[in-house]
């Protein structure tokens, strides 16, 4: 570390020795270093065995007895370098003990080195020797202060190196309380508290920086107290404790803290006039250009967020995110040829398992199946990567599968599986559509598979108690199964719905509509309302069936689900 510059990381230094090939075993070090300078024939040879075994001990990733190395060289020798070495080490591997030997050492040789004063502060922080600490920091801010003018800065850096930071923050409170109060300080508290993750001390500093402090202070005393109050869940109180300030202060940060809130609280429309003032004054903005982008794209508005991704088409670090968005926008601009475009631009990477998904979807929906198909065996000849095949597979599977064509999605999953025979995303599509042919070994097995795989996967322990309720009287065994995917997604409706219709098929007709009830007002599809009408019917409750009935086939008059209910009710 330099006296003059903030640190960042500790340094190595470089040694002027040539590490040559040294043959050692993985024996430990001992030691007493008396006892081990006599089986040497001096000990200059003894220094360059232990420079030579701690190089090696580094390049083997073992800190510790590197560390263990080092300290005995600097034992044996005036080289202030290789002390600091020592030291470097012995912090890194978090050996208090040896940190503090080596420091002792280095500080002997070089009684006038800040960098050592420095990492015997960081040595005291670790060790909890606060006061120790304290006196350390106030030493550094002051020959910072000599030489260049920001010691308090410094020392706020310093401590910020310490990964346990609750010791940093104990470290600094106590230096506040000992040697500076000022609101400059307790803001910097404040930041440390945060840290450390104690967001009522946190709130309490800020409370004293917003009644004393400037005008600057006040609004990042607000900031910090917004994220405390974040960190203790309390988001709302972390909305109000910025809404007021931000329509007053000119502080872009803080602005963009509360439109993050109000994103965070699902509040995105209030959010979007924000993002569309900051973007006029900050048109160069990448992130907020990004975020206003999807702020209108989240809420359809394709048109507003259009020009803003195209932007971001020619910034190479969103430019792959962009052109899957833009696929994204057009396809809600129903251009489908132009989204494609899109889409391929995409196709690779990150995006690339849902680029290739929209790209089928939209030649087989604008053109044909066969186009569709046509692409992807295009796309398959010219991969030469295993997982890019399996994708291209399972798409052309789904897309069978989609159109009722289910042994030839066998067909295309099983190639998948073929190439990757544990794929789980594979085995559950196959298993959907080995289950549409009546093939429920087939299904149960590839579920099963899943499940061996992903125990908690709530989505296929559901799918495979729900085919078991519906094919087969394995009742007790399918209820367990959608009762594990009830733990795993207790809210989820389609879970819901399954335990309803397995409640139903064992004749426990209030329990099952207590839960299709459940399932249907957070899910009002026609599976799930079929299942709730023929509860409605089988429990005498003809009127309510019937209103849920019309009600449901007047959104979905050709529903394969509902049709047959309709004679169903009248026969009841």
């Amino acid at each position: 570390m330099h006296s003059t510059r903030l640190p960042r990381h500790f340094l190595s230094i470089t040694l002027a020795l040539l590490i040559g090939g040294c043959a050692m075993g993985s024996s430990t070090f001992a030691d007493e270093q008396a006892d081990n300078v006599a089986t040497f024939s001096s000990p200059l040879s003894y220094q360059v065995y232990n420079i030579l075994a701690g190089e090696m001990f580094i390049k083997q990733g073992n800190p510790e007895q590197a560390a263990l190395h080092y300290v005995a060289a600097a034992q044996q020798t005036n080289d202030p370098a290789v002390a600091q070495r020592a030291v470097e080490l012995a912090m890194n591997s978090k050996d208090t003990a040896l940190a503090a030997r080596a420091l002792e050492r280095w500080i002997k040789l070089s009684p006038d080195s800040s960098e050592a004063l420095q990492y015997q502060a960081l040595a005291n922080v670790r060790a909890e020797k606060y006061d120790a600490a304290v006196k350390d920091l106030v030493k550094i801010r002051d020959t910072i202060d000599k030489e260049a003018g920001h010691g308090f800065e410094f020392i706020v850096s310093l401590l910020s190196l310490e990964p346990e930071t609750k010791k940093s923050y104990q470290t600094f409170k106590q230096y506040v309380s000992s040697s500076d109060d000022s609101i400059k300080a307790q803001l910097a508290l404040a930041s440390l508290a945060l840290n450390a993750d104690q967001f009522d001390d946190a709130l309490s500093i800020c409370k004293v920086v917003k009644q004393k402090g400037d005008g600057t202070q006040q609004v990042q005393a607000s900031r910090w107290a917004a994220k405390a109050l974040l960190g203790l869940d309390k988001l709302p109180e972390a909305i109000a404790e910025l809404e007021t300030t931000s329509k007053t202060s000119k502080d872009t940060e803080l602005t963009l803290d509360y439109a993050r809130l109000l994103i965070l609280a699902d509040r995105r429309v209030e959010a979007i006039p924000i993002y569309q003032q900051l973007h006029a004054s900050h048109a160069d903005d990448v992130d907020i250009l990004y975020t206003l982008g999807l702020l209108h794209l989240e809420q359809k508005d394709f048109k507003a967020a259009q020009p803003l991704i195209q932007k971001l088409r020619v910034v190479p670090e969103r430019a792959e995110e962009a052109n899957y968005f833009m696929g994204q926008i057009f396809e809600g601009l129903k251009q489908p040829k132009q989204a494609i475009d899109a889409y391929k631009l995409a196709s690779v990477g990150r995006y690339a398992r849902e680029s290739t998904v929209r790209i089928a979807a939209l030649l087989k929906d604008s053109e044909s199946l066969a186009v569709a198909r046509a692409w992807l065996a295009e796309q398959l000849k010219a991969s030469t990567s295993d997982e890019r095949k399996v994708l291209l597979w399972q798409v052309d599977g789904q897309l069978l599968h989609d159109v009722a064509q289910y042994p030839q999605a066998i067909a295309s999953f099983s190639q998948a599986l073929a190439i990757r025979a544990d794929d789980t995303d594979v085995l559950y599509s196959r298993a959907l559509s080995a289950e549409k042919t009546g093939d429920f070994v087939t299904a149960e097995a590839d579920l099963k598979v899943v499940l061996k795989a992903q125990p908690d996967n709530a989505t296929v322990l559901n799918a495979l108690g729900y085919m078991l309720a519906v094919n087969t009287q394995r009742y007790p065994e399918a209820a367990e199964l959608v009762g594990k995917a009830l733990k795993v997604r207790p809210d989820d409706p389609a879970i819901m719905d399954s335990m309803g219709w397995v409640l139903f098929r064992t004749s426990k007709l209030e329990e099952a509509e207590s839960w299709l009830r459940k399932a249907y007002n957070l899910l009002p599809d026609p599976e799930v309302a079929s299942h709730l009408v023929e509860v409605l019917i089988a429990r005498g409750n003809k009127t309510e069936a019937k209103a849920i009935l019309d009600a449901m086939l007047g959104k979905f008059p050709d529903d394969k689900l509902l049709l047959p209910l309709k004679a169903k009710l009248v026969d009841a």
